[in-house]
């Protein structure tokens, strides 16, 4: 594994209020002032099939390879979306456009990717149980979408990415799924942690009107909520043996959200100092699709080496 060393100050021992609140209201400010692209054509397959999990239907969208016939069996890598965002937006900026021109210039391995719709569910399994988003990807979508596809099997080769909120989501689908994915990538993600929050600010206040943080993940600053216990990337990534053992990226913008670097780094600089293995990199950009689309294949490639590497550490 690989990292760039970076200059990381130390967060100030004030910072005592849980990060997950300003999480939120960020990803609520880029709904209110994101950029929309109203035109786009469609490069991927787009669906729906009845999720158990969710109880109704749900949409998604699936990415083959330039020539793709169903006698090629390749990887698949689930791309959880961010706020505003939907299984279209993998179309909407064009992700499969630069994939395409890149796989046929032979710098991007063949993949299939998935695209699930998660609406604005943080990629959580409620708390109330009213919406089991991460068990509608898991146990109802890859299933379907690997019998669809002929996908190679699970976990060796399958992958999961996020970006912003879906960062988080893929953060969290390791830590519940290391049986299920091989690897994960987390682009401009949002570190939610009660060891290290982030910057108090007095709107936190009016968070609790756009987002329901008690039905999603219990009462934040209780005994009830299943946030602290079931995962803090601070403990988790470094304490647990299947978490250390897998592969990791961590990448984020150099014109990326201030909140957004500041968790990174600082996330970064703890696994450096607990020797957690781990792959970094800042690439140029900000917190947009127009950044992100350009470093998927890097993502990409990512998955490949580390499965390689895997693969070749079993063996031996």
């Amino acid at each position: 594994m690989t990292y760039h060393i970076i200059r990381i100050q130390p967060m100030p021992s004030q910072f005592i209020q849980f990060s997950i609140r300003i999480f939120s209201l960020v990803l609520i400010g880029l709904t209110i002032v994101g950029c929309t692209n109203t035109s786009y054509s469609q490069r991927s397959d787009h669906s729906e099939i009845f999720s158990p999990a969710m109880g109704r239907s749900m949409a998604y969208s699936v990415y083959t390879p330039p020539g793709w016939t169903p006698e090629e069996h390749l990887p698949l890598m689930v791309l959880l979306h961010g706020v505003r965002d939907s299984e279209s937006s993998f179309d909407k900026y064009a992700v499969g456009s630069v994939l395409d021109a890149e796989i046929e210039a032979g710098n991007t391995p063949r993949v299939i990717i998935v695209s699930p719709n998660g609406e604005l569910g943080f990629w959580e399994n409620w708390h109330d149980g009213s919406k089991l988003y991460r068990d509608w990807v898991v146990k109802d979508l890859i299933p379907h979408v690997a019998k669809r596809y002929v996908t190679l099997p699970c976990p060796q080769a399958c992958f999961v990415s996020g970006i912003s909120m879906g960062a988080h989501g893929a953060m969290r689908f390791a830590y519940y799924e290391p049986d299920t994915f091989s690897s994960v990538s987390a682009i401009s993600a949002p570190i939610i942690s009660k060891l290290h929050p982030g910057d108090p600010s007095l709107v936190q206040t009016i968070i609790k009107w756009f987002i329901p943080i008690e039905r999603i993940w219990g009462d934040i600053d209780g005994d009830t909520s299943h946030v602290p216990k079931d995962l803090d990337p601070y403990k988790s990534w470094v304490n647990r043996s299947d978490m250390v053992e897998m592969p990791l990226l961590l990448t984020w913008g150099n014109n990326d959200r201030k909140s957004i670097a500041k968790a990174n780094e600082h996330f970064h600089q703890h696994l450096v100092s607990h020797g957690k293995n781990h792959d970094m990199s800042i690439f140029d950009g900000g917190h947009n699709w127009e950044s992100w689309r350009e470093i998927m294949s890097e993502v990409i490639r990512f998955h490949f080496d580390s499965n390689e590497k895997r693969t070749i550490k079993i063996h031996n």
